[in-house]
Order: C-alpha cells, then sequence, then structure tokens
C-alpha cells in the first residue's frame, strides 16, 4: 500500500492581510483573529477560502450589522494604540477644545467646525460636540483644579470673595480666592460655584464652610470679601450676629479681615448725593431712553430736529440701574444732543409731564453738567479700584483721597469754570439764585464726605501699611506695625515670623530698593505686585532668605479692596448661559468658568500641552467621558 501525502498547510500570508486588512495573526502563522466580530479561526486547510467562509458565518454578520446601528458612538473611541501622531492629534484637540470654551462658542458648534478641520488640515481630526465637552470638563477642569490645589499649598494666607446671582430661578454662588505666590504674584481663582436654595446668612455660610473643608483651606482663611449687604455684615457697624462674616470668625474660631466692597461704596455716595439736588437725574435718563428705546419714528424725528440744529444724531444710552455711575455716559450723551433733545420735547402736543417740566426749566442742563463732572471724578477712582490685583491698602488710600478731593471742594466752595460762567448768565438773567444753587452744591459735597466717612473705618488698620506699596525705601518703624498688627490676629504666627529675622530682611529689601530703582519702577509705571516680585525674584538669585518679609507680604496682598472679581465671574456667566444655551447644567457651568477665569490664553494653553503629555494623553483616552467612568 502507497504512503498517503501529507497535506500542505496553509499560512496567512503578507497578501492575504494586505486584502484583509481587518485580520491579524495569532500565535501559529495559520491563526488568525478578526477585529470585527473577536472571532478566532484556522486558515491551515483552505486559506483564502476559509476567510471568505468565515465572513459569510451568522457570527461576522450580526457583529458587523451591531457596528453599523453603533458607528456614530464608536468614531468617538480611538484604539488603544497611542503613539506620536495620536499624541500630536490628541493635542490638537484638547486646544480646540479649550478655545472653544474661551471664546464662547458652543460645543454645538465643534460638530462644524471639526469637519472643516478635518478638510483642510487633518482627516483624522475629530473632536465634534461631547468629545469637546468632554475634553474641556473632564480633563482641562480637573486639570486645573491640581494646579490651583498645588500653589495653594504653598501659600499660607487666602483671602475668600462671594456674591449671589440669579438664572430665572436658580441661584448661583461662586467663591473664589486670592493669594500672593512668590513667582506668580497676586492671583483670583474660582475655587467653586454651588446653586442654593436662598441667600440666607446661614445658607452662605455653610456653602462656604463647605467649600473651605472640601479643598482643606480652614486654616489659610484671613480675609473675606464681599459687598455691603446686611447678609455679608450686618450693616455699616458690623453688629449682630446673623450675617456671614461674624458666622465666618465664630465658624474659623478667630479673627479674619472683613473687606466690604469700596466701589460700591463710592457708587453709593454719589447715588445718595446726586439724589438730593433738584433734579432727578436717573428718571430723566430713563425717561429719555425709554422714549426713544423701540420707536423708529420718534428718532427719525428727532434726527430732523440734529439736522436743524447743524448736530449729528447719536443713538440714546441705557444704564445699570446696579450701577449709578453708569449713567456718566448716559448724561454725557444728553448734554451732546442737548439743543435737538429740547426743541423736540418741546414741541410735542403729548410730551411726558417730566420730561416737559425738566425742558422748560432754564437751570436743567446747568444740573446735568454738574453731575455729569462729579460722575467722572468718582468714576476715575472707582476704576482704579476695580483691578483684580488692587490691594486693601491701595484702595484705602483711593478713598482717601477721593474724600479730600471733596472736603476741598467744600473747603473753597469749588465749582468747575464752565459751570460757573453758565450760574453767572443764569443768575444775570433772573433763571437762578445764586445761593440757592450754592446751598445745593453744599449739600452735595457734604453727603459725599459723610457717606465715605462712614464706610472708610473698616480700612482703618492699614492705613499704616502704605509701604506695602515700595512707593519708597521701607522704614522699619512701618514694617513693624503691620507685624503686630499682624500678631494680634494671629497669635500663631509668634513661632513663624521671628521679628529679629524681619529686621534683617527689611534692612537687605530697602539697601535694594534705592532711588535708581524707584525712578526705574516709576517710569515704567510698575504696579505693586511687579515691585515685590522683582524683589523676590532677586533675592532668590542671590541667595539671601527673606522668608519673614514674604510673610508679610503674602498677608497683605492677599486682601482686596473691592468684589469686583465676583462681579466679572457674572459677566462670564451671563456670556455663558444665554438662550441658546439654556439647558447648560450647573455643573457644567462651573467647569467652563473655572476654564475661562482661573487659567490663560490659548496660546498659553498650547504651551501647557506642550510640557504635559499626561495631559494630552488624557484628551486623546476615552475614560473622559462620563457614562466610561460610572
Amino acid at each position: 500500500m502507497p504512503p498517503t501525502v501529507k497535506k500542505r498547510t496553509c499560512k496567512f500570508t503578507e497578501d492575504l492581510q494586505k486584502e484583509f486588512p481587518f485580520l491579524q495573526k495569532c500565535l501559529t502563522p495559520s491563526e488568525v483573529r478578526c477585529n470585527k466580530c473577536n472571532g478566532t479561526f484556522s486558515v491551515a486547510h483552505g486559506g483564502k477560502y476559509d476567510i471568505q467562509r468565515h465572513l459569510t458565518s451568522e457570527k461576522h454578520k450580526k457583529s458587523l450589522t451591531a457596528a453599523s446601528s453603533s458607528s456614530s458612538l464608536t468614531t468617538y473611541f480611538r484604539h488603544e494604540k497611542y503613539g506620536d501622531k495620536e499624541a500630536e492629534l490628541a493635542k490638537a484637540e484638547g486646544l480646540w477644545a479649550f478655545h472653544t470654551v474661551c471664546h464662547n462658542h458652543s460645543f454645538r458648534s465643534m460638530d462644524c467646525t471639526s469637519k472643516l478641520i478635518q478638510k483642510v488640515f487633518d482627516k483624522k481630526f475629530s473632536c465634534g460636540k461631547t468629545k469637546c465637552e468632554a475634553i474641556a470638563t473632564n480633563v482641562i477642569e480637573p486639570y486645573s483644579a491640581d494646579v490651583l490645589k498645588t500653589e495653594l499649598n504653598d501659600v499660607p494666607f487666602i483671602c475668600i470673595y462671594t456674591d449671589a446671582s440669579n438664572h430665572k430661578d436658580i441661584k448661583i454662588f461662586p467663591t473664589l480666592v486670592r493669594y500672593f505666590h512668590p513667582t506668580t504674584g497676586i492671583n483670583v481663582k474660582i475655587l467653586d460655584l454651588v446653586n442654593l436654595p436662598g441667600e440666607t446668612a446661614e445658607m452662605i455660610y455653610v456653602s462656604l464652610m463647605e467649600t473651605l473643608e472640601k479643598h482643606n483651606l480652614k486654616d489659610k482663611v484671613i480675609g473675606f470679601c464681599a459687598d455691603n449687604a446686611n447678609t455679608n455684615f450686618g450693616g455699616v457697624e458690623r453688629s449682630g450676629q446673623c450675617n456671614v462674616f461674624r458666622k465666618l470668625q465664630e465658624g474659623l474660631g478667630r479673627q479674619i479681615v472683613g473687606v466690604g466692597c469700596a466701589a460700591h461704596i463710592a457708587h453709593n455716595a454719589i447715588q445718595t448725593a446726586a439724589d438730593l439736588l433738584p433734579v432727578d437725574v436717573e428718571h430723566i435718563v430713563t425717561k429719555i431712553y425709554s422714549y426713544f428705546y423701540i420707536y423708529t419714528v420718534r428718532v427719525e424725528n428727532l434726527k430732523e430736529f440734529c439736522e436743524e440744529a447743524e448736530m449729528q444724531y447719536k443713538k440714546m444710552l441705557g444704564y445699570s440701574k446696579t450701577r449709578w455711575l453708569a449713567l456718566s455716559s448716559s448724561v454725557e450723551r444728553i448734554l451732546q444732543m442737548y439743543a435737538p433733545l429740547k426743541s423736540y420735547f418741546l414741541s410735542q402736543e403729548k410730551c411726558p409731564a417730566a420730561l416737559h417740566n425738566f425742558f422748560s426749566n432754564e437751570c436743567s442742563e446747568l444740573w446735568l453738567k454738574f453731575v455729569h463732572v462729579q460722575a467722572s471724578i468718582f468714576t476715575d477712582s472707582v476704576k482704579m479700584m476695580e483691578g483684580d490685583k488692587t490691594s486693601i491698602t491701595e484702595v484705602s488710600h483711593f478713598l482717601v483721597d477721593l474724600k479730600n478731593k471733596y472736603s476741598n471742594r467744600l473747603e473753597h466752595e469749588y465749582i468747575p469754570l464752565t459751570i460757573r460762567n453758565e450760574l453767572t448768565n443764569l443768575v444775570e438773567s433772573g433763571n437762578i439764585n445764586r445761593d440757592y444753587f450754592m446751598g445745593h452744591i453744599r449739600n452735595f459735597y457734604k453727603n459725599c464726605i459723610q457717606y465715605l466717612e462712614k464706610y472708610m473705618h473698616q480700612y482703618d488698620e492699614f492705613k499704616t501699611s502704605t509701604w506695602i506699596q515700595l512707593k519708597q525705601s521701607l522704614k522699619w518703624n512701618d514694617v513693624q506695625l503691620t507685624y503686630q498688627q499682624l500678631l494680634v490676629q494671629i497669635p500663631s504666627l509668634a513661632t513663624t515670623l521671628i521679628e529679629d529675622n524681619l529686621f534683617d530682611e527689611v534692612n537687605y529689601v530697602s539697601n535694594y530698593v534705592n532711588s535708581d530703582i524707584l525712578k526705574g519702577w516709576e517710569e515704567n509705571k510698575y504696579s505693586t505686585e511687579k515691585r515685590w516680585l522683582e524683589v523676590f525674584e532677586n533675592f532668590k538669585k542671590t541667595g539671601i532668605p527673606i522668608k519673614n518679609c514674604l510673610l508679610i507680604v503674602q498677608y497683605l496682598l492677599c486682601l482686596p479692596g473691592t468684589n469686583a472679581p465676583t462681579e466679572r465671574v457674572f459677566s462670564l456667566m451671563n456670556a455663558l448661559w444665554t438662550s441658546e444655551k439654556s439647558s447648560l447644567k450647573v455643573e457644567t457651568l462651573r467647569a467652563l468658568l473655572v476654564l475661562k477665569f482661573n487659567m490663560g490664553s490659548c496660546e498659553e494653553f498650547y504651551d501647557i500641552l506642550n510640557k504635559n503629555p499626561e495631559l494630552v494623553k488624557k484628551c486623546h483616552s476615552s475614560d473622559k467621558y462620563d457614562f466610561k467612568n460610572k
């Protein structure tokens, strides 16, 4: 009997691999694995025929059917392979997600943007609505939180801000934190953002304490900044127990600095003074604006009066009722258009009585000019106060300067030249009595002074700390007063803050801050923050420790003067939470605000991605999706 011929075994060749790229060779040359259905089979007997038979099998067909029905979901996930090309792609997608948030684009817009980038630049770019939101909220925001946590671990003192804003039936409370770091300077960051069912002192206090405990910051709080509402501070005298400031001190078990908003004080000072004038400026501005607001025919008629007066028409301006000084630009616009406005309203048969009386009075323009001049003075002061990095000592100086301006005006009964000339003409024509006018001016000045003095006492303890601004070389006696005040507030610092060492360090700094350094700072308009950053950088290079001096600087510069940063958070929130994005969740809103407020520019974030491969890898990973983490 002839011997049997052994049949040749087929193998999975390179040609078969090219023809069927979804198949992978296994342990033996004849075993293959199908990536479509995850099935394993042999091609040893039939080679290509075995593959074709597998493709017609029920298991493989069902897998293809299932894959086609869920293709929109699976396209969001990449294979586990992660190399240089995938990293560059993930970096681009992370940057675009950040860019989308920074410029208030909707996540949905990325569905279109992603397709355009695929067509123009990179076919593999895939960062639609779902992925963009996942990267922003589950990758970049947690990264930002980790960075903030690291920075807060390095600083001894913080000040917290809070305020409330309503969005329909939702009451939003952000918590901001301010601190000074010797390399990054003054920082103001969003620590948390929550919605509460109300805004009682107890609710706000409990929320703040929960946030501080969650971030392990209770021992570092030295200040609380909010507007001057009774809920926050218990009134001008800061009396009573049922206010946030008092409850925080009790909860923390020590004294902290309460910082009311100096900008609000200035706004309220001029508002209460203007209410004493014979012309209700706020009412007149509102009346004129609402009269033309949506009435095209009225606007066209007014334009005709402008042409007759040979003046260019300018649109009337409204104002924010929460900020009285916003009236300044509205009053200026009325003064620019005063002649045609007066002619227009006095020619109307059914002119509103308030406007008819206003424009019939020959002295109305005089009062408007006076208010506009005073509003400009207050506005200039408020602009200096409202910087994110303005400290409590600087704000104290601005308020004192503002009060002194009005004390001098009252003493000399000063009024500007243009108003003096117009007053003289009105007196000569018999339209006004000079004593009557000057009596109102004196009352206006007195009220501004009295209101400012009533609220300025909260800054008294920092009047002796103006040395922190480095306008001149340091003097030990000035620093010593601050040192003593600091130990009264925080007795535990007695073991950390060594006076002998502090004395030597103050002399080191004083020797460095000579007349040439001061002159250069003044010429380049260096801020207080920038001056101290230069000082600390210099002593770091020279290896001379000034840690005691740093401690006092960190204490003073972490205390703000206004609640303006919180107002800016609300402005960002309103820009994000529009009618087109009405379904935005509070958690998502929080993440977006953190990105916009805490992170830098798009270029700076690109540098962060280049230096942080782990962050890039998280942008690539499918772990960023919420349902993957549940």
